[in-house]
């Protein structure tokens, strides 16, 4: 199915949906109304004054009555709950009936000239709002009358008047192409994606309306299916805006060609789409229309002269009792997301536990945008233990962690939260708050002598914030806060490099400034030696799935001992996670690992925790203040 079929299919739908958001009919009603009516009264005026010929008086007082009439006509339109169909109807009747009785009266009156036909070219216009047949039923109408009534002038006016009914036909029909031109291309914004041509979300809705009318006792019939391009962004950072608009275009012909000739292919904005399925109850399930849109990423596209192999997301939703255009949208972009956490180019299909999930998702995140503002959130610090050297046994650093306490939600999880923030948007906020907390609770604890001059504090750093402006907003930081960069480490997780394109250059900007880059959970990515080899990280830190099965496992135990000789040959330090009980830290110290984390030393907590319980860190006094 191609564009044009798509948008000839769904013309009987659109007609009375998107009218009324061209040209709400209400309004269109109160506008003729009020034309009319003012137009009676001035023809009453007409009618009355002493002036006017007596044979004219008749012709004028019935315009007159044909106005006011069609004002009260108007007013009971405005003020009912009529139906679209029968309101235009009812405002075609009221734009013929002037058209004739106006036009008809003032030129069998003998008037050809007459301030009546005012009153003519003030109305014609408004069939340029209606269907194209409508618009020429009306012009057509109004000419006829325009010639039949000429003819019965007298014969020393029949000439002007024909010349001005010419003219009068002229400047109707301009009018009213004018006016229809005016209404297409509102319609087309109303109607239509820009971008692609495809049908937008007001007429996805209201195809849905429709479908679900249509199939109404039948469950199951109709479903909504919504795609989300993966990783779309890294397309616009790393070929332009321009290149991404170009790869939603070609993807448009094969999304047709992927349904059937009932159904829906819409844009939603961004990189979302969604299709709305009819008759997929028997043999056209919406298990297999989304397996045929997994199609649509089976052939690579041509982009900016490269060859780019993409993939989507489908979430899919299933009209059931009670179903609206709505709920099936809200669950569909559900089951989507569930989609996405399964890995790139899957299909999910709505069930009853996403939808408290989902509800779940919307909670946190409106949590989230006033958390900041209501003293919700909180940075916890875990120290960084030295298991070799000098200082053994001292605490030398320490990581910083967001926690978040909800008044509604009470406590929640940060692999529950953080998630959510990235999706919506708000972890740039977010990680801002906590670099700017750590760097004064940093600046605080160096100042009251509770921490050496060397120690850092490490903030973690998300996908979403490995952009190009990072190192600006953390230069920034540290100068506000006078700390020098090297008492800052950035940990940064391998999939946040592999999903960034920009993070590359924005780590070789951060280690140029002087921060620490540490590699956060080292051996669960998939290009561990090549980051090592190619980025600038000064630190390993050991997944912690490998200290817990190096007691057990030989494999874990090689693996560690791997890591620690690797990092020596790239003159890097390790410090290994998740360490749990003495046995761990022994043959962590046995094996060379300098630094070491995690619940054998101390848990997460607050500042006034943390500083009580911090192991020896062989703190200078407070500096005495300068008299």
């Amino acid at each position: 199915m191609g564009l044009a079929q798509q948008w000839q299919a769904l013309a009987s739908v659109l007609a009375d949906e998107v009218a009324d958001h061209v040209f709400p009919r209400r309004t269109l009603a109160g506008v003729l109304g009020m034309q009319y009516l003012v137009g009676g009264v001035l023809a009453v005026a007409w009618g009355v004054v002493a002036a006017m010929p007596a044979q004219a008086r008749p012709a004028y007082l019935a315009c007159a009555s044909a106005a006011l009439l069609g004002a009260a006509l108007m007013g009971m339109v405005w003020a009912s709950r009529m139906s679209g169909r029968s309101l235009t109807l009812v405002a075609h009747a009221c734009i013929a009936s002037a058209l004739v009785l106006v036009t008809a009266g003032h030129l069998l009156a003998g008037d050809p000239g007459g301030p009546a036909l005012l009153f003519v070219l003030w109305t014609a216009p408004y069939a340029g709002i209606f269907s194209r047949r409508a618009r020429w039923l009306h012009v057509a109408a109004s000419s006829a009358v325009f010639v039949v009534s000429a003819w019965w002038l007298p014969a020393p006016t029949l000439a002007q008047t024909l010349v001005e009914t010419a003219i009068r036909i002229a400047t109707v029909l301009c009018s009213v192409l004018l006016v229809s031109r005016m209404t297409a291309r509102l319609r087309r914004s109303a109607t239509q994606d820009p971008l692609t041509g495809l049908p937008n979300r007001r007429v996805l809705a209201a195809a849905t309306r429709a479908a679900l009318a249509r199939q109404a006792g039948r469950e199951g019939a109709v479903s909504m299916l919504l795609l989300d391009l993966d990783r779309f962004k890294h397309v616009n950072d790393t070929f332009g805006h321009e290149a991404g608009d170009e790869l939603l275009r070609q993807l448009v012909p094969r999304l047709l060609a992927a349904v059937g000739p009932r159904d829906v292919v819409a844009r939603l904005g961004g990189d979302e789409f969604a299709v709305m399925c009819e008759d997929c109850d028997g043999d056209r399930p919406p298990e297999r229309v989304a397996a045929r849109l997994a199609q649509v990423w089976a052939q690579p596209l041509t982009l900016a002269g490269r060859t780019l192999h993409v993939s989507g997301s489908v979430g899919v939703a299933v009209a059931g009792p009670g179903s609206t255009p709505r709920t099936l949208l809200r669950d569909a972009d559900a089951a989507m997301y569930e989609s996405k956490r399964g890995g790139p180019g899957g299909f999910r299909v709505f069930h009853d536990g996403l939808a408290a999930r989902s509800n779940r998702v919307l909670q946190l995140e409106q949590g989230l945008q006033r958390a900041i503002g209501r003293g919700e959130v909180s940075v916890h610090y875990q120290p960084v233990m030295a298991l070799t050297g000098d200082r053994a046994g001292q605490a030398v650093g320490a990581e910083a962690l967001l926690r978040w306490h909800s008044a509604e939600l009470g406590p929640v999880r940060p692999d529950e939260f953080i998630p959510v923030a990235e999706a919506a948007g708000l972890i740039g906020a977010l990680g801002d708050w906590v670099l700017d907390q750590a760097l004064t609770d940093l600046g605080d604890w160096m100042a009251a002598g509770h921490v050496p001059a060397d120690f850092h504090v490490a903030v973690n750093v998300s996908a979403h914030q490995l952009c190009a402006d990072l190192p600006d907003r953390v230069a920034r930081q540290l100068a506000r806060h006078r700390m020098p960069a090297a008492n800052l480490g950035l940990e940064v997780t391998e999939s946040a490099v592999l999903n960034r394109s920009t993070a590359p250059e924005a780590l070789r900007r951060l280690h140029e400034l002087g921060v620490t880059l540490l590699l956060d959970d080292f051996g669960t990515g998939y290009s561990s030696l090549s980051q090592l080899q190619e980025l600038p990280f000064d630190v390993v830190k050991v997944d912690r799935s490998f200290v817990a099965g190096m007691n057990r496992h030989p494999r874990s135990r090689a693996l560690v001992l791997a890591v620690l000789s690797l990092a020596e040959s790239f003159g890097m330090s390790v410090v290994a996670e998740g360490v749990e009980d003495e046995e761990q830290a022994e043959s962590l110290r046995a094996a060379g690992c300098p630094r070491v984390q995690g619940y054998f030393f101390a848990r997460p907590a607050p500042v006034a925790e943390f500083l009580a319980n911090l192991p020896g860190t062989a703190a200078v006094p407070a500096p005495v203040p300068v008299r």
